[in-house]
């Protein structure tokens, strides 16, 4: 049963066929029950004609014989009657009832529906004189209606038979053989090649042949998309190749991140710059791309919120390694695909080194090696804002004006005061803490910007062992010593004044009260005494 229920689900023909015989099957019984139910009817109808036929062939006869009482021409009638099969009985009643004549067919039959004529007397048309009666043969009558309804029934079976079987060789040579042709070229078919499908005979016009015509289309497009598929393969390889060439071999590292901020993919330089060297291996649990930097990296959530990933490239500069090792990196990250983020790096040590050194050139005075004024005034911006957060905080200046170094440089040349200014330097560099900021504005004017973490009593100490510092002999190259002394002013930010250019101003003013009040001392910016210099 399996394999037949197999066959049919794979054969057009077989349900094809299958269908017609169903389809022809109810339609011809339901013809066939409509036919046999009209010619039934049609034949009940014949034999009612027929017996009313008789009684008219002999009603003449029964009207004198009743009008006359005549039993032997009455039984004459009767029974000539019953010499027609249709008859089982004939009778003929006189109006009190009683049977002029009666005779019945022997056999036992059953009877049908009797009718009845009344037969009225031959010169009086309205008196009725007798009845006759005639009962038909019901079982004969029903064979003649079985013998016509069989040859019907015979009839339209063999039609429908030879109109189903002529429909289903129709759709077998017309539909299903055509198609089964073509199925079976198809698999034989090389359609890579460009080879093509040859219609059936006979369906060049029609939907077979546009079904074959269909098909050759669809190899033609087949063919051409293959051959485009090859193409794009083709230069997909090299393209691959060639990424593979430059992802290897160039000096920028290229990496891949997961929408978790993890390394899936790093080339050897990005290796170098950011694992020492190591391979990354895939083998091995995920490293996180933000663990890689030492100062200024990504965070996990600039990486990897939804907002971020939307966004266009996205950059920062970020230091990997401590100490001599530490190189600094410029990173670009960039959404590749959805989960996926690609990056690149370059290494700029060399270039912020080389930023750094021009920026510390252009702040650093060339002489002494102390900050220049450009320095200060950075310095001191700094400082501006870092109090206007933190005004608890108090930063000092100290101004130094140093006495009779112009006698120096008229006495030994400038060469010498060049000499002293080095030295003085010095003395500022190792009195300066680390935060402290010494720096040479100009000729001998010199400052130092103190941390805010300074007592007023530490910086009246400061300025003692400075002032004592520089008041010992200066020994110059060529032997000779040199004496000087210095005027230090000293002004507070947070309690003199919260502005950094009035601090300049308010230690500038101690300083020449330092010097008025007879040099080589130190002064605090007093806000009682108020002097034009």
């Amino acid at each position: 049963m399996t394999n037949i229920l197999r066959l049919f689900r794979s054969r057009l023909a077989l349900r094809a066929a299958a269908s017609i015989v169903a389809i022809v099957g109810v339609l011809g019984i339901a013809f066939l029950l409509s036919a046999v139910h009209l010619r039934a009817e049609s034949e009940k109808k014949i034999q009612q004609t027929r017996l009313e036929g008789l009684i008219s062939t002999v009603e003449r006869t029964a009207q004198i014989a009743c009008f006359l009482e005549d039993h032997q021409l009455a039984d004459e009638v009767t029974q000539g009657l019953l010499s027609n099969r249709i008859v089982r009985e004939a009778r003929l009643i006189r109006g009190d009832g009683s049977a002029l004549a009666d005779h019945v067919n022997a056999n036992e039959h059953s009877s049908g529906t009797p009718i009845t004529r009344a037969i009225n007397s031959p010169f009086e048309p309205g008196r009725q004189v007798c009845r006759l009666m005639l009962v038909p043969d019901q079982d004969w009558i029903d064979s003649m209606v079985n013998n016509a309804t069989r040859f019907l029934s015979v009839a339209l079976v063999l039609q429908l038979s030879g109109i189903g079987l002529s429909v289903i060789l129709v759709v077998f040579y017309f539909v299903t053989r055509p198609i089964s042709d073509i199925s079976q070229k198809l698999h034989a078919l090389e359609a890579e090649t460009g080879q093509k499908l040859p219609p059936p005979g006979g369906h060049h016009k029609d939907e077979i042949g546009t079904l074959v015509h269909s098909v050759n289309a669809m190899i033609d497009r087949l063919v051409s998309s293959l051959s485009e598929e090859r193409r794009q393969r083709l230069a997909r390889e090299i393209e691959e190749r060639r990424y593979r060439t430059l992802f290897d071999n160039v000096e920028a590292g290229i990496f891949e991140l997961d929408d978790q901020g993890q390394l899936l993919s790093a080339n050897p330089a990005f290796c170098r710059l950011f694992l020492e060297g190591r391979a990354l291996d895939l083998d091995a649990p995920l490293i996180a791309f933000t663990t890689l930097a030492s100062e200024g990296g990504p965070t996990l959530q600039e990486l990897t919120t939804r907002r971020a990933r939307r966004d266009g490239t996205r950059e920062w500069e970020m230091a990997v390694g401590e100490g001599d090792r530490r190189r600094w990196v410029n990173v670009m990250v960039s959404r590749l695909e959805e989960g996926r983020l690609q990056g690149v790096a370059h290494d700029i040590t060399e270039r912020r080194r080389a930023a750094e050194a021009a920026e510390k050139l252009a702040v650093t005075d060339p002489l002494t090696g102390l900050g220049n004024r450009l320095g200060f005034e950075r310095r001191l911006g700094v400082i501006d804002r870092y109090q206007r957060l933190h005004p608890e905080y108090q930063h000092a200046l100290m101004m130094l004006d140093f006495d009779h170094f112009k006698q120096v440089n008229d006495v030994y040349g400038h060469h010498a005061g060049d000499e002293v200014l080095k030295q003085i330097a010095g003395m500022l560099r190792a009195i300066s803490r680390q935060h402290d900021y010494p720096a040479r504005l100009g000729g001998d004017e010199f400052v130092l910007l103190l941390d805010h973490r300074t007592p007023r009593d530490d910086l009246a100490g400061m300025a003692q062992r400075l002032i004592d510092s520089i008041n010992q002999p200066l020994i110059l190259s060529s032997g000779q010593q040199v004496r000087l002394g210095v005027s230090i002013g000293i002004a507070v930010l947070g309690s003199d004044t919260r502005e950094v250019q009035a601090l300049v101003q308010l230690a500038d003013q101690a300083m020449y009260r330092a010097k008025r009040e007879g040099r080589n001392t130190w002064r605090f910016h007093d806000r009682n005494i108020t002097f034009d210099i």
